[in-house]
């Protein structure tokens, strides 16, 4: 199992320097043990969100994604065959959304930002929307996989995303 969290040291080169442009962002491979950020439910407010917000089965139901509501930052991703947790992704901001391809076993995930986050059990990265003043609230997957309906408060962009190889990785039962 690895986790995979956003590396603080995201900006490449001189931050005095950079020319204005997309920050470049990637995913770190964290060694275990690693402390995830929690946060506590407000007791002030009636019916505080708690416990698991978001869930969703890949398409071959191999794997699970889950994030608790206490822990809006992390992506919780188990291996149903494996009975084992297979990656847990730690993002700076809260996830708002996250949408399993339809056709195999690939996800996407967002923060309201404007990086599209994707993982495979191969790994994980981040691409940059560049779109101005365009931050990702939701986001959907066409039927066939290929294409990705990319939310903002008040516009919306299609991106079409390349179909992924078929692997014999994603069906062994070992």
């Amino acid at each position: 199992m690895s986790g995979l969290c956003i590396n603080d040291d995201f900006i490449q080169g001189d931050p005095e320097n950079l020319p204005e442009g997309p920050v470049r962002i990637r995913y770190k491979v964290m060694e275990l043990p690693v402390s995830l950020p929690f946060q506590k439910p407000p007791v002030d407010k009636p019916n505080p969100k708690q416990g698991v917000g978001l869930l969703s089965w890949s398409k071959d139901s191999r794997y699970l994604f889950t994030r608790n509501d206490s822990m809006p930052t992390v992506l919780w991703i188990w291996d149903i065959h494996q009975l084992e947790l297979a990656a847990i992704l730690v993002q700076k901001d809260p996830i708002r959304a996250a949408a399993w391809d339809p056709t195999c076993s690939r996800l996407v995930l967002c923060t309201g930002s404007d990086h599209l986050y994707m993982w495979t059990a191969s790994g994980a990265c981040c691409v940059n929307i560049p779109l101005p003043q365009f931050t990702i609230t939701d986001l959907k997957w066409n039927s066939d996989g290929s294409c990705l309906l990319l939310k903002d408060r008040e516009t919306f962009c299609c991106a079409t995303v390349p179909v992924l190889p078929d692997s014999g990785d994603d069906s062994s039962d070992d």
